[in-house]
């Protein structure tokens, strides 16, 4: 899987990069079993964080979420909770029709 961490205004330091690299694995593994791209993007918006995620898995399914927050940890993780939803849904989905 290929994973794109990235900050806009800002640099992104060893320690969030392990932790985003950990969690977006773990979403991987649990709702997609085929290789996917997924690219990580950090904003400084005065006090805030935004955090966009945006994950593309092989069936041609895109995953798109944003959230904000005081804390870049805060924000990545409601993007994260945002993106897992979507992908729960959609294998919910999947299992559902067949």
């Amino acid at each position: 899987m290929q994973i794109l961490i990235s900050g806009r205004h800002l640099d992104v330091g060893d320690a969030l990069t392990e932790y985003v690299n950990e969690y977006i694995n773990n979403a991987e593994a649990k709702y997609a079993e085929r290789p996917t791209e997924a690219k990580v993007t950090f904003t400084r918006n005065g006090n805030n964080y935004e955090c966009e995620v945006n994950m593309h898995l092989s069936t041609g399914v895109s995953t798109l979420a944003r959230a904000e927050s005081h804390d870049i940890y805060a924000s990545f993780n409601k993007s994260y909770a945002k993106m897992e939803k979507q992908l729960r849904r959609y294998k919910r989905k999947l299992k559902d029709h067949h």
